[in-house]
Order: structure tokens, then sequence, then C-alpha cells
């Protein structure tokens, strides 16, 4: 069966069981809080009724006890969504659920795939999640501690519901946690720095996702045997699709001061640390698993000549270990394996990590010799499972840079060589930067040949690049991963890192007479032009490298300053064709692309169903291994939780597997649809752009979102500018706080604006093929997605709320002037929806029209108190701290960036 089932019955119950554990966890919420009843009235679905109406405008209870019921719905809600789609699962087979692997197996099928070619695609997935730091994230590391114990509480409550003694003690213990999680509070009173943000990371990494691989596989073997496939034949050719994590905290230097080399070099140290202390966890787990004594079994005699030699070279803890398991001597091998992965290298301890694989390798040879296959299966294989996917650095780390930051540090670089006219590099043209960078490339000396004093701009770009080369030499490159260059415009961009790596010893001389940077080279092409021009770009890399610097070559995509340059259909179907261009002249060029897509969590910054998403990629850019940026305050939504990690990461996974094998069965063609696209996108991002250019524009977004709330407040380590500039330019904000404010105040402008008049023009110039895309829209898998990811933003808008907001403006008629565009604009794209989709929306998609109404009342007053408090803080000289209280939060500031986190907890997302 490979459709989903979908029954009015299932969200009837769904939705039953949703105000039931609500209502119940609700109340235990107002008995747990110590506060004013007035307060706890406006906590939603009380048995006794929520009090409507305004909250005390300066109140910062009143917005905290929201965000708390806000947490603990949507912790329910994850809660009944995971167990109606196990009873899917139990009432209609495995493959009942979309996404999922039997789900898959059984499309691929369908689609004439055979077992021996599946083995064979599989082999070549590779799945890379990056963690990043949400700088729009506001809990603290503590928080996510405790929403856990929460969860795993409400999980606990959930079950022993037939048992009353139990469940009454459990409802007095969420209690106690909620009390504690009052008492805590939720948002950072300072801003995180890099490493609280690291520490975010590593949970998930260390304590959610090895559990998760591990499972992850298992599903793959029984949906393999499920479907009559041979699970000797996935085993013995190991054709389970790679996964491997990274991260960008500790290496995103794209306008973050505080990522300094020092800091760089203690985060890769941190990751080593976790990934030692992630083996030694699971080495113990599987030690205790194998208490195998002869006589019971008998022991190989090279196994025990290569267990007295690993104590021995252990010293005194070594035989001590060998002695206190001296009848169990796989226990024993696992506990000295245990020991050796606890030390340095310089004190007996593993070097690199083949040593280690090697080490388990012998383990199950010599298990398999003796017959325990059951054992290697169940005991071992996840040990080397969770080697090739977190090694000895759990995840690698990925270097990002502007390449304007680039050009102004090889301009100093250049003049302390005495390199004449080295200072105006920044402003050489390209012809000009090709010609010099490639001659350097051939030149094997370097341009500083020792390491001088160089001005702050070029040792900050050169210390962190020397910092990964001692990283190379010390450990190698596997926890290491690419040379990201933000905002590439042209093919000098990237040659100049292969230049400046060589700078930091970061790079060798190639057999073909040219300097090759020791880590992969990625551009990032962010704005609709770059996006255009990517395959161009590329095209002129490979020419002055004369050939592509390897095997892969990875191009990363930028959903969210894309869409805040063009708009979000012109932003989408641009990342689609750039896709598809830079995957044909890589492989013109004889290179693997690796798609990396900079996605964030919100419609305006590339987020949607993840099944969805990749069957609307093109099949050329899923050739090669394929990235996803994981975002901060994504991270708790989809992976707190084991039960909701395993579906999500095996959604990504199947997904990725099963578009590879779907790419070679069908061929890209001509798409008829293109030109009714590119209408669409044209039209769109003229209406979005003469939005954001009208005179006064900036003005009246600054009166009528948060945004500099957001600025000021403490959701993050990054700065919420590129540059640090005091100006008030939309170029150098952030994609991330520009999606957060128009969300904050329910505009979600990001999301849907210019779609309507893209629509209405193409209806205007070209009925037919209007008419057309109406009638196959569902077989255009981009332009269906895209459709209803700018429905969900429709209906997530408010336009009741958003004319609040706009009476912040202080131009009557600026004010006027936008509202009523920006309002017709929303009629223009809910009409032509309507137009595409026919049913009603509650109908076609009932889960989230329920969400969003049983959210509505509080939000409603929430949003009211953030109007009122943004004009008393704005009035009041936007104070931050208490001048009478040194560093505390101003009074109301500190009720505004309570607000803010309950509404972004109501909303469930940020930027």
């Amino acid at each position: 069966m490979s459709q989903q089932i979908k029954s009015p019955a299932y969200f009837d119950e769904g939705f039953r069981l949703l105000e039931t554990h609500l209502r119940e966890l609700m109340d235990t919420l107002a008995e747990a809080l110590p506060l004013d009843p007035g307060v706890l009235s406006r906590i939603p679905l009380l048995t006794a009724g929520a009090k409507a109406g305004e909250l005390d405008h300066h109140s910062s209870d009143s917005p905290q006890v929201l965000s708390l019921a806000f947490e603990l719905l949507n912790m329910v809600e994850e809660n009944v969504a995971f167990g109606l789609r196990s009873r899917r699962r139990s009432e209609h087979g495995p493959g009942a659920v979309s996404g999922l692997w039997p789900h898959m197996l059984a499309k691929l099928s369908e689609a004439g795939c055979t077992e021996e070619e599946a083995l064979e695609h599989f082999r070549k997935v590779q799945v890379e999640p990056v963690l990043t730091a949400h700088p729009t994230e506001a809990k603290r590391p503590e928080v996510r501690e405790k929403h856990l114990a929460i969860y795993h509480k409400i999980v606990e409550w959930d079950a022993a519901r037939s048992d009353p003694h139990r469940s009454k003690r459990l409802r007095t213990s969420l209690a106690a946690e909620l009390e504690a999680l009052w008492f805590t509070g939720e948002i950072f009173i300072r801003r995180p720095s890099v490493e609280n943000e690291l520490r975010n990371a590593v949970y998930y990494l260390r304590e959610v996702f090895p559990d998760v691989v591990v499972r992850l596989d298992r599903s793959l073997e029984a949906a393999w045997q499920d479907h009559g496939w041979s699970l000797a034949r996935l085993r013995e050719t190991n054709a389970y699709p790679r996964v491997r994590f990274s991260t960008w905290i500790g290496g995103d230097r794209d306008g973050h001061p505080l990522v300094t080399a020092e800091v760089t070099a203690r985060c890769l140290s941190e990751l080593r640390g976790h990934a030692a202390r992630l083996h030694r966890r699971w080495l113990r787990q599987a030690a205790e698993s194998l208490p195998l004594a002869p006589p019971f079994v008998h022991c190989p005699k090279e196994f025990q000549g290569s267990l007295a030699a690993l104590a021995e070279s252990l010293g005194d803890p070594g035989r001590k270990l060998l002695k206190q398991n001296r009848i169990a001597p796989w226990r024993a091998w696992l506990y000295l394996v245990r020991e050796k992965m606890g030390r340095l290298p310089e004190d007996g301890g593993y070097s690199r990590s083949f040593e280690y694989r090697a080490e388990l390798d012998l383990l199950q040879n010599s298990l398999q010799d003796v017959g325990a296959h059951r054992c290697v299966t169940e005991f071992v294989r996840p040990l080397q499972r969770l080697e090739e996917v977190f090694s000895f650095h759990l995840a690698a780390m990925d270097v990002r840079q502007n390449s304007d930051t680039h050009d102004k540090a090889f301009a100093e670089i250049l003049e302390a060589a005495g390199v004449p006219g080295g200072e105006n590099f920044p402003s050489w043209n390209e012809e000009k930067r090709l010609k010099f960078l490639t001659a350097e490339l051939r030149n094997p000396r370097p341009l500083l040949a020792r390491r001088p004093s160089l001005p702050e701009r070029a040792d900050n770009v050169l210390s962190p690049l020397r910092v990964l080369a001692d990283q190379v030499e010390r450990f190698g490159s596997g926890g290491l991963g690419q040379l990201i260059v933000s905002m590439t415009r042209q093919a000098s961009d990237l040659l100049l890192v292969h230049i400046l790596a060589r700078e930091a010893g970061l790079a060798e001389f190639s057999t073909a007479g040219q300097w090759r940077a020791t880590l992969p080279v990625t551009p990032l092409f962010e704005t609709g032009d770059d996006l255009t021009h990517a395959d161009t770009i590329l095209k002129s890399y490979f020419s002055a490298l004369e050939g592509p610097p390897a095997a892969v070559q990875p191009a990363m995509v930028g959903y969210s300053d894309s869409n805040k340059d063009a708009g979000v259909f012109a932003s989408q179907w641009g990342i689609h064709r750039a896709l598809e261009r830079i995957s044909a002249a890589c492989e013109e060029a004889g290179t693997t692309v690796q798609c990396f897509h900079g996605r964030g969590g919100t419609i305006g910054r590339g987020a949607g169903p993840t099944h969805w998403f990749l069957r609307s990629l093109p099949p050329a850019s899923l050739a090669g291994p394929v990235r996803f940026t994981e975002q901060g305050e994504v991270l708790p939504r989809k992976y707190a939780h084991e039960g909701n990690a395993h579906y999500h990461l095996e959604l990504l996974v199947a997904g990725v597997s099963a578009a590879v094998c779907n790419s070679s069965h069908h061929s890209a063609v001509t798409d008829p649809h293109r030109a009714a696209l590119d209408h669409i996108a044209e039209h769109s991002t003229a209406a979005y752009r003469a939005l954001l250019e009208t005179p006064g524009f900036v003005d009246f977004y600054r009166d009528v979102t948060p945004i500099d709330a957001l600025e000021a407040g403490t959701f993050g380590s990054r700065p919420p500018r590129r540059t640090g500039s005091t100006k008030n330019t939309l170029e150098d904000l952030r994609a991330i706080p520009w999606v957060f404010s128009w969300t904050q105040s329910r505009f979600y402008l990001p999301g849907w604006f210019g779609v309507g008049s893209g629509l209405a023009a193409l209806k205007s110039a070209d009925a037919p093929a209007y008419r057309h895309l109406q009638e196959t829209q569902k077989e255009l898998p981009l332009f269906h997605y895209l459709l209803n990811n700018v429905e969900s933003g429709l209906v997530s808008a408010d336009p009741e709320i958003m004319s609040c907001y706009g009476e912040l403006c202080q131009e009557d008629s600026l004010r006027e002037e936008l509202l009523a565009r920006i309002r017709a604009e929303f009629d223009l794209t809910r009409a032509h929806l309507a137009d595409f989709f026919g049913s009603d929306f509650s109908q076609r998609r009932p889960r989230l029209n329920r969400t969003i109404a049983l959210r509505n009342q509080p939000l409603r007053a929430l949003h009211a108190q953030q109007r009122s408090l943004l004009v008393d803080w704005r009035n009041s000289g936007r104070p931050v701290t208490d001048s009478d209280r040194g560093s505390k939060f101003d009074p109301l500031f500190l009720a505004l960036q309570l607000n803010i986190n309950a509404i972004a907890s109501g909303l469930r997302e940020t930027g």
C-alpha cells in the first residue's frame, strides 16, 4: 500500500484527544503556578473557561503564562500526531504513512525500480543535516531540558490513564516540573555566547541523533524485508544510505565578530570531547549486552591474543579491566576499547577513527567466528554505524565568510606583500582579478613567506583558516566541512579562497601545478541575480582551475536572501532553475554536484513539508550527496523527542533515497509550463519590489513591526545586521529578523506577497496557460508545493491584526497607502488560490485549520499587548537596561521580550 490513509475519523479522534489532554494539562498548569487568579484565568482551554479580553499592558506574567500554555499545546499536538501515525500503521499496514520507508519502497516498485537498482542507488545516497544557531531562537538550553522532561511526563501520563494512582502521581510530578520551569524563565537575559549555542546543538548530536540513526537502519531493514526483498543482500552490500552531520556553530563568521579563531578552536575541541563521550556510552551498553563466557562459547585464540595485547598497551588500567572481566572476553574487549577512547593520542588513545573501527571489526569477526551473528547485528553493528556517522568529531564544522570581507582582507595582504596597487583589489574588474589569482595559484611560494604582523581584517580572515590547518595536521580533515563563501558574485570570489587557504597553510600544491584548498570551497548563491548567473560563475571557476577541483563540487543556494530580494515565488522558481543549471554545469565539467539547501523554519525562508519539498526538486540536483540546514529554531520542533526525531529524519533520508532512484527512471524533460512560471515570477517580483521601493517603506516597516525590539533583544549571539551598520537599510538587514518581524505582527508578508499579482498577470496575458496550470498543478510538484506554502502563509496572516499594527505608523498618508496595497495583494492572492484549490481550506487541511483556531484567542490578546508595549517602549526612548539596576532588563523591555517569546511559541516559528 503506497497511499497515505486519510480519514475524517482519524482527524476527529485526533481533535478529541487533543482537546481532552489539553484541558487536563491547562488545569494542571493553573494549579502549578503561584500567580494571581486573574493571570491564570488567561490560560486557554481551562475546564472553567478562559477569560477573554486584553492583557495588562505591562504585565510580564501574562505572556510568560501563555508561552507555557503554547508549549504544552505544541507538545500535545506532537504526541497526538505520533499516536495517530502509529494507529494508521497498525490498522492499515506499515505503508499507510506517507514518506516513510514502507511507503517509499512501494512507490519505487510502482515506478519500476528493482531490488538491485535500489541497492545500487541507496549506496550513493548521502544526507547531511547541517545544524546552525538560529539568531532569533529565544530559549535557553536549560529550558529545552525542562521541555523535554515535561514532554516525557506527558507521554507517561497518557500511558498510565488506566492506573488512577499512577496517573495522579504523574500529574503531581508534572505540576512540579511546570513550577520549576516557571521559576527558571524562558528567555536569555544576556545574548548567548557561541559556546551556549553549541551546547544546545550538542544535545541533539549526542543524545538524540545516535539512537535515531540506529533506529533508522532498523526501520529500513524491516520495510525492506516486509517488501519481499532480501535482508541478507541489504546487509551484504551495506546499502544503507549514509548520514552525516555538520554544523556552522563556531565557524559561521559572516558578519559575526564573536566567532573568533579562538572560539572556532574551542568549539572543535568541544565537539571532539562530546564524540568520545558518545562512543564511550554506547561501548558500555554493548559491553553489558555481551557477557558471553567460555566454556559455553569458544573464544578464538587469535582474539585472546589481541585482547591480551590491547590490555597490556593500556598499562595498569588495562590489566585491571581484563582481570575484572576475565570470564567474559568480549565484554573485556569493549571495556578496554572504552578505556582507550577516553585517552588522548599521546597517552595511548586513538589518533584517528579508522583505528577504532579496526578494533570494532576485529570484535565483529570474532563473534561471527563463534556463530553469534545476532549479537553482531544487535550490539556491534550500531557501534560501527555510529563510528561511520559521528567519527571522532560528532559534526563536521563549516567555516563561512562573506566575499566582501575576503576582498578587503586580501587587499591588506597584497599591500603587506608589496604588490603594486594591491590595496585596490576590491575595485579590480573580474578580468584583472582572474588573471592575477590564476597566476598566483600556479606560484609555489606564498605571498607572505613568514607570518608578519597583519592588519586586523586580514588577520581575522587568516587566523581561523590557520586553526583549521592545525586541526588537519593533528586529527585529519574528517572533522572539518566546507569553506563557504557568502554572497558569491563571481568566479574570483571562489579562487580567492584557495589563495587565502595557501597563506594559512590549508592548501596543497597539486600535481597539476596549482594550489588547492584542503577543504571544499562552496559558493553560496543568495540573491536573485546571483542565482541566475550561478552556472556561469561555476563554469568560469572550473575554467580558471583547468577543471573541477574535486570529484564532488558543493553549491549552496540561499532561500532566505533570495526571498527577501525577489519575493517568495521568484525565489523558489529561481532556485529551481539555478539548481538545474548548476547540476548541468557540474555534469558538463565531469564532477558531481552536492546541492546544499539553506532553508529556514518559515515559508519566507524556504520551509515546507519535507517530502513535498524533496519531490519539488529538479531530479539532476539529487545526483550526488545533499545537505540541508537545520536551524536552531527548527531543532526542538522536529527533533526534541526521539519518536518525532525518528519520523522527521526518516522522512528526509527516505525521501532523498527515493528521489535518487526516481531521477534515474525519469530524465529531465522540457517543462511546458516554464513560460507560465517565468511570467508569474516576473510579475510577482515587480509587485514585491514596487512595495519595498515605495518612498517611506522602511519607516513604515520599522513602525508596524517589532524589528527594533528584535534588534535590541537577546535572541542569539549573532548581530541582526551583516555589517553592524546603524543605517536602517533593508540591504544590510539579515533575512532572519526581516521574516521574524513580519511574523510577529501577523503580516507574514515574505511568505505570500506578490503571488496574487503574478497569477493575475498570467490570467490577463494568457488565460489558456492559466487554466492549464489550474488543471495540471498536481503534476507540477514545485508549483503545487509552492501554492500550498503560500496558502499556509495566508491563513496564518490576520488582516485585522495587520491593521492594528498599521496604526503604529507615524505618517497617516503612508500608513493608508501601504496598508491598502498590502490588503489588496492579500485579497488578490487569496482569490487566486481559491481558483486553484477549489475546495474549502478547512476541509482540505483540517489539522492546520484546527491548530490556528486553538491559538487564535490568546494570540490576539498578546498582539494587542505587544502593540501597547511597543508604543510605551518607543516613547520612553527604547531603554534596554534599567538604569537603577545595572545589567537588569528595563521592566518595559522585559515585558516586551517575554511577549515576543510568547507569540513565537504560539505561532511555532520566528524567522
